[in-house]
């Protein structure tokens, strides 16, 4: 993959992945909510950092955080957006061994329809550049 066409990946990319993940937090706290009652956006914050029922979503926001690293850090390198295209297409891919994270999705793409809907708008995107 050349750069330009990593480059051109990860911004197209970025703004689906960040509300995908908004998606996800929001289901995720209205679970919560239903369970234990109602929350502070900083108490959530809190459980989601301290929490280990929502570590399954730290792969998501470090790819997250790496595409836009790879997008805006100065010194970032061709190696390194290219490595976040691939971070990118791992994270939804199963290679025959679901991660934690990819059975928890999937879970959720049958219970929330805007989660699924986000994901129907991410996939073109992921095979778009598989493709290449």
């Amino acid at each position: 993959m050349k750069e330009a066409r990593a480059k051109q990946f990860l911004n197209d990319v970025r703004r689906p992945l960040l509300t995908l993940h908004k998606a996800i937090l929001d289901h995720e706290r209205a679970s919560y909510e239903r369970e234990f009652g109602p929350v502070t956006a900083a108490g959530f914050l809190q459980v989601l950092i301290n929490g280990s029922g929502f570590r399954w979503l730290m792969p998501l926001s470090t790819v997250i955080a790496n595409v836009d690293e790879a997008l805006d850090a100065k010194n970032s390198t061709a190696e390194d957006r290219i490595g976040a295209v691939q971070s990118v297409i791992a994270l939804f891919e199963t290679n025959g061994q679901p991660s934690t994270f990819l059975e928890r999705y999937q879970a959720l793409l049958q219970a929330s329809p805007d989660v699924l809907h986000l994901h129907a708008q991410l996939v073109p995107i992921l095979q778009g550049v598989k493709a290449d």
